[in-house]
């Protein structure tokens, strides 16, 4: 803000909050929270809504990614308009504020606006939920977070303790993730968190009966990882009349007998998909063979041959060999007190080093116990003419290490291989590869949620806050997912092969909505006062072209920009 003379100017970034107003308008979104998560009846009404300071939450999320004590800071700058806010209410949003609405948000049942919000989504803009794909992850946390198991579990929030850190920090505690997507534009459609040791294979149940109640009928197919498949969940699924599509387990015998299989007998691989990575690499080809027999539970199972899976097999099962066989050598040169003294010995840390790198099949190793001879003086002092010496014979162990040529050749045949198990009847075995292709979309999510919008709950130090605000980051996806799916499709309807959303004006076919902020990223709007408060003049910072069609395409008022017509 400056001061000339007697006119005041007044500065203030409008930058994407428009474009998040317009689809929060589109999904009925403020009304829904203030339904949901109402204010308290006693008492004196609050300055501001418990919904009011979600919403800007969910607005933080997306635009700025700033701890809760700095939002009002953040807002100071920026129109208030598009937040719903007048003038002073950004004070008010400080972190004891926006605490008590998650406390509210947590207490008021989060599933049940999730429910109320997905609906709307999948009405308004037509999303296909006859394919769902579900994946998890996990946030990390530092603090102690104790006492939380002295409470009762139906009243208590999601554990934040030790598991299986997929951020491979298992020093650090967890809770675990559970993100569905749809496979109309990776929007995801719901979201639960779940005690930090729990296992993948505990929520799929949970999840479809979930999105059973969302879809309206039990009949689309349901895709997700190998933890899927247990006779439980797939049984749950397919009685009720579900489709499921999942990744059969290496430990599953069925993998076992294929690979058995495999080995000594010619397959009929039929390609069923090529891509072309660059001019300079080889595409990568997918083979599939489908065999008469079936999975123990009597679903199909089907099986895929990948060049690249069977390039980098091949790397690993060389790296391991080959890290066996140095350690191995270290064995073989050890000399003095850390020499091995007897056989069995030795062969116990050949074994030991075998099973650590997974090498037992392809290393074969030989312990053989040679003799050195060695003379030594008798007696102390200078050696001299009379000087007795004793001859004595010293055990050295040695290790002849010879690869299995016949078990690496065999191994070797089996090299990219992996298989989809479904109860699909009407899916060829290149549809059914198509279908779980999708998979890595919904690990983008995952992907947007930690780096993106940057998931940091570690400035809370109640777990029930931490699970209220993991579901404002959930509705922050929503958002983020349904604006980039948006300006895509309204792409294709209009011919639009590519936008230039890049600062070097680089195309893009495939435009994300982190790309799609930048465009109006400090876009400004200027209001010239004079001394009495009268606004004298408002006027806004340019707008490329890029920007003006890209919020066309959108939807969103160019108004909010300054722009008429």
């Amino acid at each position: 803000m400056s001061d000339t003379n007697s006119f005041t100017l007044d500065a203030r970034e409008i930058g994407a909050a428009p474009i998040v107003r317009h689809f929060f308008d589109r999904l009925d979104f403020d009304r829904l929270i203030e339904t949901y998560v109402p204010d308290r009846e006693l008492g004196r009404p609050a300055k501001l809504s418990h919904a009011r300071a979600l919403s800007v939450m969910v607005m933080n999320a997306l635009l700025c990614r700033r701890p809760l004590y700095a939002v009002p800071e953040w807002l100071e700058r920026h129109v208030l308009d598009p937040f719903g806010l007048a003038p002073g209410d950004a004070a008010l949003l400080n972190d004891d504020r926006i605490g008590r609405a998650l406390d509210r948000l947590y207490t008021m049942d989060p599933a049940s606006l999730m429910t109320a919000i997905v609906t709307k989504a999948v009405r308004e803009f037509d999303l296909d939920l006859s394919q769902i794909h579900n994946d998890t992850t996990t946030v990390t946390f530092s603090g102690a977070y104790e006492g939380q198991q002295d409470k009762e579990a139906k009243k208590r929030p999601p554990l934040i303790t030790f598991g299986h850190n997929k951020d491979h920090r298992p020093d650090l505690k967890q809770l675990l993730a559970c993100l569905t997507i749809t496979y109309d534009g990776a929007v995801p459609v719901h979201y639960k968190t779940y005690d930090g040791n729990v296992t993948d294979d505990k929520t799929h149940r949970e999840t479809w009966s979930a999105m059973s109640q969302v879809v309206g009928r039990p009949d689309f197919t349901y895709v997700a990882d190998s933890k899927l498949c247990t006779r439980e969940n797939m049984e749950f699924i397919a009685s009720r009349g579900g489709y499921f599509v999942t990744v059969l387990p290496r430990s599953r015998r069925e993998d076992d007998d294929f690979r058995e299989f495999v080995q000594t007998n010619a397959i009929p691989w039929e390609e069923v998909r090529r891509e072309s990575n660059n001019a300079e690499d080889p595409p990568s080809v997918y083979e599939a063979f489908e065999p008469p027999l079936r999975s123990v539970e009597g679903y199909r199972i089907v099986w895929y041959r990948s060049s690249v899976k069977a390039k980098l097999d091949q790397q690993r099962r060389a790296k391991r060999i080959a890290k066996a066989r140095d350690r191995i050598q270290e064995l073989e040169g050890r000399s003095g007190a850390h020499r091995f003294r007897s056989v069995e010995r030795a062969e116990e840390a050949v074994r030991n080093v075998l099973q650590e790198e997974g090498a037992e099949r392809w290393l074969k190793v030989e312990v053989i116990e040679q003799s050195v001879s060695d003379t030594k003086q008798v007696g102390a002092g200078r050696p001299g003419k009379e000087t007795l010496y004793r001859k004595t014979e010293i055990p050295v162990i040695l290790l002849a290490i010879e690869e299995n040529a016949k078990a690496i050749a065999a191994d070797g045949r089996c090299d990219g291989l992996f298989a989809m198990v479904t109860n699909k009847p009407d899916v060829s075995p290149k549809e059914l590869l198509e279908i779980y292709k999708y998979q890595p979309f919904l690990e983008k999510r995952h992907e947007q949620l930690k780096s993106v919008l940057s998931v940091a709950p570690v400035f809370l130090k109640k777990p029930e806050r931490v699970a209220a605000l993991l579901f404002v980051y959930f509705l922050a996806v929503l958002v983020f997912a349904l604006i980039e799916r948006e300006l895509r499709r309204r792409m294709v309807e209009k011919n639009i092969e590519d936008l230039r959303l890049y600062p070097e004006e680089r195309p893009t076919g495939a435009p994300t909505t982190d790309l799609i902020f930048q465009t109006v990223l400090g876009h400004r709007r200027s209001t010239l006062t004079n001394r009495q408060g009268e606004i004298v003049q408002v006027f806004h910072d340019p707008l490329d072209p890029v920007a003006k069609q890209t919020l066309k395409l959108l939807g969103v008022n160019l108004r909010d920009y300054g722009v008429s017509g």
